[in-house]
């Protein structure tokens, strides 16, 4: 992260795939996921591979959620090319298809050329799901053309309705069908004594439990499969999730 002068603070994030790899060990129903890999700043043939393993080690709980980044100073510092990072992005999610369904890949693209090379292990179903991140049309377009389903981050359900109606659009006109398509959106919430929108980057919502219940609740009325919480507040992870299991989930349709 830029150490000043960006639109993120200064925060430190975990590494995804270890991480998942920690949880993977401490769990055995949930599906664990990404939120999201920017893809460009990894070797795709290396990402399959990680993937593929935390997918076999979880016996087959991988959702793949990826996108392709737009922290431009993260690219520079990287090495890697901010402007190739749409194109990248989908021959990755392409060739790791193709790793992933075969012990012999065979692979042409601009930026990766496979063939003759066994990969393996391969994940447990012969794929893993690959939600695309993102929210503007260009993204929202790839998740329909390339992905398994869509995954939105910080918007209100008014947003997240139009890119909706995007999603449907460009589905009927490519003759996709949306069966299996997931629709997940992460929201930021926490809990207060009144309704307050955070504003800045995260663009999140503090509110008693019955508003909070209320405004998950209008996600689902839309059209949105899957919600994922991220705790806002000073509130400790574990305190957070016994009110919100508490007083708040039982209240989500």
């Amino acid at each position: 992260m830029p150490e000043s002068g960006g639109r993120l603070p200064p925060i430190e994030i975990m590494e995804p795939v270890a991480t998942l790899a920690y949880v993977a060990a401490l769990t055995s129903r949930i599906k664990i996921a990404t939120s999201v890999i920017v893809v460009p700043y990894r070797n795709a043939i290396h990402l399959a591979k990680e993937l593929a393993t935390l997918d076999r080690l979880s016996s087959g709980r991988v959702v793949a959620g990826v996108a392709s980044g737009w922290l431009e100073a993260e690219f520079r510092a990287l090495g890697v090319s901010f402007e190739n990072r749409g194109a990248y992005t989908d021959e990755a999610i392409a060739l790791m298809r193709a790793m992933w369904s075969s012990a012999v890949p065979e692979f042409h693209g601009k930026f990766f050329n496979l063939g003759a090379m066994r990969f393996g292990p391969r994940p447990a179903a012969g794929t893993i799901p690959i939600w695309v991140g993102g929210i503007s049309k260009r993204a929202v377009r790839r998740a329909v053309e390339l992905g398994d389903g869509w995954h939105g981050t910080r918007m209100n359900p008014e947003q997240v309705a139009e890119r909706i109606v995007w999603i449907r659009e460009l589905a009927a006109r490519r003759g996709r069908s949306l069966d299996g398509f997931t629709i997940s959106h992460r929201v930021y919430v926490g809990f207060a004594s009144k309704w307050t929108d955070t504003g800045g980057y995260v663009e999140g919502i503090l509110a008693p439990p019955a508003e909070l219940a209320d405004y998950l609740n209008r996600f689902a009325a839309i059209g949105v499969d899957e919600i994922l919480v991220s705790p806002l507040g000073s509130e400790s992870l574990d305190k957070f999730l016994d009110r919100f299991d508490s007083e708040v989930r039982p209240h989500i349709g």
